[in-house]
């Protein structure tokens, strides 16, 4: 009699609790960078903003629609491949003295909260880069209004990177510290 009684309790959770996990597990969905693969960043020689982009390896951006905050992205860019806008720019990046993408040929953000912030959100995360790894925040503006089951979503992404804080110190008395991204990004939904 215990045994018939245990089992139905065990039929009565699975019956009603499992349609509210469904929910909750399929309340995201998953999206990739699309078409470009790159993000945009300026830096600055003498005063002089020059621009660069950085190629995308891989990405990931799990959106929750009725829960935004449970939200993640996750990028890995190919320094490689990344270019600082001409050639002898983009020599003196990938060299030792700044990103040395030799020895270290990918960068990675994780993000690790989200919060609503007047027109955008507020992505907190991990920046891994020359094998340092520290918390930046990269702000997030939709472009337009989104909605669940969206084939593709506008974003624009910016962010200050102090490349010092990485070990990214070459040329100190000719470029800038900072590092800006301004970006917009196309994300396709995933199948």
């Amino acid at each position: 009699m215990y045994l018939k009684n245990l089992l139905r309790f065990g039929i009565f959770l699975v019956f009603f609790a499992f349609p509210s996990f469904v929910d909750k597990t399929f309340a995201s969905e998953r999206y990739t960078i699309a078409n470009s693969k790159t993000l945009k960043f300026t830096y600055f020689v003498s005063g002089v903003p020059l621009y660069g982009e950085f190629h995308v390896d891989r990405s990931y951006f799990t959106i929750d629609f009725t829960e935004e905050q449970q939200s993640k992205f996750y990028i890995k860019v190919d320094i490689r491949k990344s270019t600082a806008g001409f050639p002898l720019a983009t020599s003196a990046m990938l060299g030792q003295s700044v990103l040395n993408a030799n020895k270290y040929p990918f960068m990675e953000f994780e993000s690790t909260s989200i919060s609503k912030k007047d027109e955008g959100y507020r992505v907190s995360g991990l920046l891994k880069l020359k094998g340092v790894q520290k918390n930046i925040v990269i702000m997030v503006f939709t472009k337009d209004k989104y909605i669940k089951n969206a084939k593709t979503l506008i974003f624009e992404i910016m962010s200050s990177i102090n490349r010092y804080d990485f070990g990214a110190d070459g040329f100190p008395f000719l470029v800038g510290k900072e590092i800006k991204l301004n970006s917009i990004i196309e994300l396709i939904r995933g199948d």
